[in-house]
């Protein structure tokens, strides 16, 4: 290390004020081409400011055609000349300066791996753009007409004649593409005023000791000989730790950092320092919780950098429960609201802890960004949204959290309803759709998530599938994303949305898209916990009440029974058929006289209905055999309904029965 102590240094503080950036019209327009050709920009700059400006970042609106890794190089024309009659003479011009990075498109901002000085006069300039296609406008098409110069009180950038070029890979003033003028490019320049600069960057500020930070400098001098060396304190005691300009350093301690980067030039010293700049073993609390059996949770620390002491609540009444990394806990209720608290400690820092409610079961949620609501006086609405399961025995649904506009302690109703395939094109109507849930809780208020235990679990066997849920009583909490969004765990997939103004399923009714649900299902499988279920499969045929249903209202469990119930039965009179193997596509009974009346399964087994008024219960009985387990049975039932077709009967909907613990 050198003991050379930055009191020996001269210092030189010159406080001036500048209007950076000088920017054109980012008005997103035309590009040159979608091929991924390089494109090269140019136009002219006048520095009108008599000691200079260094330029240190250029800002470039750009889309993802020709790519996201864009890189950029920098060039001008000697003081006193001009773009024009040079967009392709490569003699005329000199690089400056480059820059790169990753990017999303639109206005990208690049820092100049090395910032350039501009001293007093007119420049050619051109910036060479590989990996991001430029996006330029006609200035005389806008209304109103874009002038033709920008200015600042130090710079003015000269679009009177730019333009936007097809160039080459290696030469930014060759090939042969178009060349049209005048065309503006969405550009801009940030500057500092005079002819000198310094600025740095490191990565990463932070992270566990000991912590390998690579610094970076951004220095330019316009004075002869530039810059002439380049001084680092790490530490705040002005003391020089490095003379390289772009030098590693290693923070073996905990604690907060100051950093210091001095250029010397012709002029003397010039510094930047960044208070608290690095910081050591500050660490972010995380967790994760899976499900492992009925009531059994696993936690896993996921903070960063890792701690070396934990304190885990994972009851919320404010005690202590575990002190190693990644505990277990159980349960009473293998679906239950519960308030788990993280507190961990590491090195020199005070402990930090995270607070965070979770259901004690699987969980895919979309976002609670919240924001939108379908109106501040709706007293129902809904949000629709598909689900996609891709474990073969389904998952079982046993709540939910929400976001409800209802106001904190009043009474939500959130009803789930069910639809086969897709909910796109059945939002006005209500025959393709089946109530499979509803419960009142009391809202946690707007922003804030709604726990809602669901008394019979939903079942979702394989496949795909259809939800719109409902609330009463106001609207949902939604957001608005930009597009249709995707969540996933790879169980359980949901495809997310449109909102709907209720009354649901109303043609008239107002749906707005895309709409992102705030919802979280919280679920468990025959894997994890032996979860029972009893689910809606696909549709059946109306017959004079409509079409009959077919729900459960008790799960299928070893040792119990099963209560089907089959309702809209004209005479309380039908047949259930089960099978073990489902039928896809659905055979069409139009072969006995039941046209349109699909059979989603194999007729493997029947039993007689026998009811009173318009709804028949049959009670199917489950052995005590742990080998049950996992077991799926289809079911549908045909109702007697005299005239309804040919042979007098019309189908229920399609369940399937999930036999579990």
């Amino acid at each position: 290390m050198l003991r050379l102590s930055f009191c020996t240094l001269f210092a030189l503080t010159v406080g001036l004020s500048a209007q950076s950036p000088v920017e054109s019209a980012f008005v997103t327009q035309f590009y040159v081409t979608a091929n991924q050709v390089p494109i090269t920009a140019l136009c002219d700059v006048t520095v009108t400011e008599p000691q200079g400006i260094v330029v240190h970042q250029i800002d470039v609106q750009t889309n993802t055609l020709h790519g996201t890794n864009g890189q950029m190089s920098v060039w001008v024309t000697p003081v006193g000349s001009t773009h024009v009659g040079n967009e392709q003479n490569p003699f005329a011009w000199t690089q400056v300066s480059t820059a790169s990075r990753v990017h999303d498109g639109g206005r990208v901002e690049f820092t100049l791996d090395t910032p350039f000085v501009l001293d007093q006069g007119t420049y050619g300039f051109a910036l060479h753009c590989i990996g991001m296609n430029p996006v330029y406008v006609n200035g005389a098409s806008q209304s109103p007409v874009l002038p033709n110069t920008y200015s600042t009180n130090e710079v003015t950038l000269d679009m009177t004649s730019a333009r936007l070029r097809q160039s080459d890979p290696v030469d930014p003033f060759g090939g042969s593409g178009p060349n049209f003028s005048p065309r503006q490019p969405n550009i801009a320049l940030h500057y500092e005023v005079g002819n000198r600069y310094v600025e740095f960057s490191g990565t990463p500020t932070g992270g566990a000791s000991p912590l390998d930070v690579q610094f970076t400098s951004y220095a330019a001098s316009g004075l002869a000989g530039g810059v002439q060396a380049y001084a680092w304190d790490f530490d705040n005691d002005t003391v020089i730790d490095s003379m390289a300009a772009n030098p590693m350093h290693t923070y073996t301690t905990c604690g907060t950092y100051t950093v210091s980067l001095t250029i010397i030039d012709a002029a003397g010293s010039l510094t930047e320092t960044k208070v608290d700049y690095v910081a050591t073993d500050i660490v972010t609390p995380d967790f994760q919780n899976l499900i492992v059996s009925p009531g059994v949770v696993q936690f896993l620390d996921m903070s960063s950098p890792a701690p070396t002491a934990w304190e885990w609540d994972l009851n919320g009444d404010g005690l202590t429960d575990s002190t190693v990394q990644n505990p277990q806990f159980v349960y009473a209720n293998d679906c239950d609201e519960v308030t788990v608290s993280l507190t961990v400690t590491l090195a020199c820092r005070p402990p930090v802890t995270l607070t965070r409610t979770i259901a004690v079961a699987s969980t895919l949620q979309t976002t609670f960004a919240s924001g939108l609501v379908t109106s501040a006086t709706a007293t129902s609405a809904a949000n629709y949204f598909d689900v996609n399961v891709s474990d073969p025995f389904g998952v079982t649904v046993c709540a939910l959290h929400v976001n409800s506009d209802v106001a904190v302690g009043l009474p939500v109703t959130v009803n789930l309803y069910q639809t086969a395939d897709t909910y796109v094109g059945k939002t006005g109507d209500a025959t393709e759709w089946r109530l499979v849930a509803s419960e009142t809780v009391n809202s946690a208020g707007a922003g804030n998530r709604t726990f809602v235990p669901l008394s019979i679990p939903l079942h979702l066997a394989v496949g795909d599938f259809g939800i719109c849920m409902e609330h009463i009583g106001a609207s949902p909490v939604y957001t608005n994303l930009g597009g249709e969004q995707v969540f996933t765990d790879g169980t359980l997939t949901i495809t997310a949305g449109t909102s709907q103004a209720g009354p649901v399923f109303d043609p008239a009714s107002a749906t707005f898209t895309p709409r992102i649900a705030n919802v979280a299902l919280h679920y468990s499988t025959t894997a994890t916990t032996g979860a029972a279920g009893y689910g809606f499969l696909a549709p059946g045929c109306p017959g004079t009440l409509g079409v009959p249903t077919n729900t459960a209202t008790t799960l299928p469990t070893v040792g119990g029974q099963n209560t089907i119930v089959v309702g809209n039965l004209p005479f309380g009179i039908g047949v259930m058929a089960f099978g073990v193997f489902q039928l896809t596509p659905a055979l069409d009974l139009g072969i006995i006289g039941m046209p349109a009346c699909p059979l989603h399964h194999t007729a493997d087994a029947t039993a007689t209905l026998i009811g009173a008024g318009n709804e028949a219960s049959l009670i199917f009985p489950i052995p005590n055999t742990a080998a049950l387990v996992g077991t799926q049975i289809y079911t549908q039932a045909l109702s007697y309904d005299p005239g309804v077709n040919a042979f007098g009967f019309a189908i229920s909907d399609a369940a399937v029965m999930l036999v579990g613990n």
